[in-house]
């Protein structure tokens, strides 16, 4: 029968276990540090991102809205024209004068602005990635201006001119305002165009007495004027949005080192 030696080894010190767990625990927590690093470079990443499309959507902006201002300003010009051709008695109104200047006049032109980043930053919670409070509160101001008060000035712009459209339709006759709008929508050459203008009213003439109107033409000339005046407060609006849009720019392209 064979006896069999059993050998002991060494029991390992309490020291050793504990530099296991050291080593264990310093290998998790440098995990954990590389992965919280990775992931605020990843948060940096985007947020520099954000702020580069913000600049693009607010640069064009500025382009469009610079181009409406003075688009508005060169067609208020032609509202002008057509409220000093009316005269009481109709008599004295200069209708060709009125005609002539209706396609310029009464032409919509408005202007949206770029909420493309501005959406993503609230529908994608990417406000909470915006490191500078500075600039995220700038961005919030400038959000909240559009929606309080430059919605509130086209809507009312827009609630004017339907109103001075559809006295328009009564107080003169579409079909000659079609012709004339046909003509600028074709860039036919505008020579003769009094004489012509006066050879379609002649033959067209107007489908109302003239008591009816000159009391559509003057119901007319009054919401002509107060789209008119409504003007300065869409002029107040977006200018202002101008200032906030160059003020955004200029601090967002401070503040994050971008042109």
């Amino acid at each position: 029968m064979e006896v069999h030696a059993h050998t002991h080894t060494a029991r390992k010190k309490w020291t050793h276990y504990l530099w296991e767990f050291l080593m264990l625990f310093l290998a998790v927590f440098c995990g954990f540090l590389a992965e919280n690093f990775r992931e605020h470079q990843v948060e940096h990443i985007r947020e520099k991102q954000y702020m580069i499309t913000m600049l693009e959507d607010l640069r064009a902006d500025t382009v469009l809205l610079h181009k409406a201002l003075n688009y508005w300003n060169e067609r208020n010009k032609s509202v002008d024209s057509v409220a000093e051709a009316i005269r009481i008695p109709l008599s004295k109104t200069d209708l060709n004068k009125v005609y002539r200047h209706f396609n310029r006049a009464l032409d919509y032109y408005s202007f949206k602005y770029n909420d493309r980043t501005i959406a993503q930053l609230k529908n994608a919670g990417g406000f909470r990635l915006i490191r500078k409070k500075i600039v995220a509160n700038k961005i919030i101001a400038y959000d909240q201006f559009i929606n309080d008060a430059v919605v509130n000035i086209a809507a009312e712009y827009h609630q004017f001119y339907m109103n001075v459209t559809g006295l328009m339709n009564k107080a003169f006759a579409q079909e000659i305002i079609n012709r004339i709008h046909e003509r600028y929508s074709n860039e036919l050459p505008p020579y003769s165009e009094s004489a012509w203008i006066d050879s379609m009213i002649h033959t067209i003439g107007s489908p109302y007495t003239d008591r009816e109107q000159t009391t559509a033409i003057f119901e007319f000339k009054n919401a002509l004027l107060s789209f008119r005046n409504n003007f300065s407060n869409m002029n107040w609006g977006y200018t202002h949005l101008l200032k906030y849009q160059e003020e955004l720019i200029s601090l967002i392209s401070k503040e994050y080192h971008l042109k």
